[in-house]
């Protein structure tokens, strides 16, 4: 059975990224990734988040807004098939992000993709392990 995929929020929900649901929630941009159309997001995983969980509490709202909106790329839905070595994407926030693959691994600057291609309604969400 195949079933329409959803907003980026209430698949992370089901994906069990429920740090990346909350960061998203704090930092009032549920909305806005719910909405905007083309996207390529570049989602951490909860033990990424862990690992700077102490760093995650203490930030301003414009600085976890600006993290969260350096995973994402506007105008650009990027399945795994069209990420090859050496691309360059802009991200939301206007960071660069550039695509690396080694031994058959993809890694977006330092982060791996650990879980390629989850489609949602307004684009795909790539797991990543940073």
């Amino acid at each position: 059975v195949l079933t329409v995929p959803q907003n980026i929020s209430s698949t992370a929900v089901a994906a069990g990224l429920s740090a990346a649901a909350g960061a998203l929630t704090s930092a009032n941009l549920v909305e806005a990734v719910d909405t905007a159309t083309d996207l390529t997001v570049f989602v951490p995983n909860n033990a990424a988040f862990a690992a700077i969980g102490s760093a995650v509490g203490n930030l301003t709202m414009e600085q976890l807004t600006g993290i969260l909106t350096y995973h994402v790329v506007n105008g650009t839905v990027g399945y795994s098939s069209m990420l090859t070595n050496g691309t360059q994407l802009t991200a939301m926030n206007g960071g660069q992000l550039t695509v690396t693959i080694n031994n058959g691994s993809v890694f977006v600057n330092s982060a791996r993709v650990i879980l390629p291609d989850v489609l949602v309604a307004n684009g795909v969400v790539h797991v990543i392990d940073k």
